[in-house]
């Protein structure tokens, strides 16, 4: 039984580390979501779009840091700059995501991200 047990908990430590190993680098895009329109008079809504406002942030933070890493292994260290601007652009891209996915308009994905800050 104590065998069992072992190489199980040895199967499950390999299939997470192969699954660490070989995920997709982080993207610049948000998980499939069905269009969906919100009506931010809605608290249930309004929650809904800060998740998503919170969620691309996270994305574009990722997605930056990942472009500065790779940028890095070139020899020269990431430039701070250069790192905002990509994750300024993902962030924007994202942001049209979330417009077209949920009927908000820019001004109402900036105020949930005000908001979130």
């Amino acid at each position: 039984m104590t065998e069992t047990v072992t190489v199980a908990g040895a199967a499950l430590i390999v299939t997470i580390l192969v699954m660490w190993a070989t995920r997709p680098p982080p993207a610049c895009a948000m998980a499939p979501e069905p269009h969906r329109h919100l009506d931010l008079e809605r608290g249930v809504d309004r929650e809904h779009l800060a998740t998503d406002v919170r969620e691309a942030a996270r994305i574009a933070r990722r997605h930056a840091a990942h472009i500065a890493a790779t940028e890095a292994d070139g020899g020269s260290p990431p430039a701070t700059p250069a790192f905002n601007d990509v994750a300024e652009r993902c962030q924007a891209s994202l942001s049209r995501h979330l417009m077209d996915a949920h009927d908000v308009t820019l001004d109402q994905v900036r105020e949930a991200t005000s908001r979130e800050r």
